[in-house]
């Protein structure tokens, strides 16, 4: 029996080599979104993440609220400087106000000091006539009552240089607002709530009631 031959390919070292070629790398895997719109795959640059559009919302938003919050930092900071000037403003005026306010309570004490001196200077002069007569009067009496009669003229002389004015009474209509009453008198000789007797002067002051005149008042006889 006849044996048949078999032909055995030989590969050659260049198709050896394709054989044995490591396979080609894969390709770099390009994130893709799809636009909802359009419909239109959008592909992102190397190295960057693709967002889906939930999460890229997500991030607008806070980085408006960062902005937000920067900015309500910077005008509580400028509200804080602002209030900080208000207050010492506050504070020199307060201090310039307590300031203003001694100087004129000294100022007033001090004019009132000097007024009192200068009526105090004035009243002295009374105080040597009344020495005077005390002095001479013990050879006679005349001279006593003749000096006091010139010190009580000079004295209202001085009261009225400063502003004392006697209230007429005797022969007036009774005035509830210069006269007080402290007695009703019956007669006929004079009209009705007429003054007919003084019993303590009354002085008024630069025109203000001083202290009233107490008085009699005239009434009808029953």
């Amino acid at each position: 029996m006849a044996r048949k031959r078999v032909k055995v390919p030989v590969r050659t070292e260049e198709e050896e080599k394709e054989t044995t070629a490591p396979e080609p790398e894969a390709k770099e895997v390009v994130s893709s979104t799809v636009d909802e719109s359009s419909g239109e795959v959008a592909q992102a640059p190397e190295g960057e993440e693709v967002r889906a559009p939930e999460e890229s919302v997500e991030v607008v938003e806070t980085e408006n609220l960062i902005e937000e919050m920067n900015r309500l930092r910077e005008e509580l900071e400028k509200a804080r400087a602002e209030a900080e000037a208000y207050k010492d403003r506050y504070l020199r005026a307060m201090a310039e106000m307590d300031n203003m306010r001694k100087r004129l309570e000294k100022r007033f004490a001090e004019e009132a000091e000097q007024e009192k001196r200068r009526f105090l200077r004035a009243i002295l002069p009374l105080v040597d006539n009344l020495e005077m007569v005390v002095k001479h009067s013990e050879s006679d009496p005349k001279v006593l009552r003749e000096g006091v009669r010139m010190i009580l003229q000079e004295f209202m002389r001085t009261l009225e240089q400063e502003g004392v004015k006697p209230v007429p009474s005797v022969g007036q209509k009774f005035d509830p607002f210069v006269h007080e009453a402290v007695e009703v008198v019956e007669t006929e000789q004079h009209p009705e709530e007429t003054v007919v007797d003084e019993v303590q002067k009354g002085y008024t002051y630069k025109g203000s009631l001083l202290r009233p005149a107490r008085v009699r008042v005239a009434r009808k006889e029953e």
